[in-house]
């Protein structure tokens, strides 16, 4: 972009300073005023580029090289044996994880033997809410409804708060003495999110949320992409 105004300009200034009488003047004037017309035109494109990228939301680069992603401890949800794995590392407080969120819901229910859903945490700094709702995710995950409450939680990204989790909590049928103990965020909590970071940073996570199919980055993220994959994943 600064290019193309530098480029613009340029002309405009060697032009300055050749030419001083009235009449050039006059058409200079001109000039200026349809070369700011343009430069206009080009900031609204660009503004229009960075709105779109917006409301897409980070996208991974292309990366066809398999990861190592261990499970370990990390929520599971489906069968041990499906033919596809996904691994997700997200963040509760971003939109666009809350986007992906019921696409996921819906996959794990129409392929329940044929998919197994990963969930690691990736709480980016700039979402004060995304450690807390990580740590009441957890606390509900010790009850036997970790996907439950996550699914639950996505379409409140905008408004997360201790109210908001109890409230939750509470919608899925959760022990409410337990879950108001266990979900302030503790150091094991703590260790657990640090632990997947450290993990998505070393295999090159650099946003939410980021998807990886039997080791592989995911290139999307509909419905119509993730049962693609799982037929393709039975059939070698």
């Amino acid at each position: 972009m600064k290019r193309i105004w530098l480029l613009l300009a340029l002309p405009m200034a060697v032009m300055l300073a050749q030419c001083t009488t009235p009449g050039m003047e006059n058409r200079l004037s001109k000039m200026e005023a349809k070369q700011d017309s343009i430069l206009k035109i080009l900031s609204a494109m660009q503004e229009k580029h960075e709105f779109m990228a917006m409301r897409m939301g980070w996208r991974p680069p292309a990366d066809t090289a398999p990861k190592a992603i261990p499970i370990a401890s990390s929520p599971v949800q489906g069968a041990a044996n499906a033919a596809l794995t996904i691994i997700e590392f997200s963040d509760l407080q971003c939109p666009y994880c809350a986007q992906t969120a019921p696409i996921l819901d819906s996959i794990a229910r129409a392929y329940p033997n044929d998919v197994k859903i990963v969930f690691k945490h990736f709480p980016l700094s700039f979402h004060p809410q995304a450690r807390a709702a990580a740590a009441a995710a957890l606390a509900a995950g010790k009850q036997g409804k970790f996907f439950e409450f996550r699914y639950k939680l996505a379409p409140h990204f905008r408004d997360l708060k201790d109210s908001v989790y109890l409230a939750v909590a509470k919608e899925i049928g959760l022990n409410m003495a337990q879950f108001k103990k266990e979900m302030a965020i503790t150091p094991e909590d703590t260790q657990i999110l640090e632990e997947d970071i450290s993990l998505g940073r070393k295999i090159g996570v650099e946003g939410t949320p980021t998807v990886f199919l039997n080791g592989r980055l995911a290139q999307d993220r509909s419905f119509e992409y993730f049962e693609r994959m799982i037929k393709q994943s039975k059939t070698n």
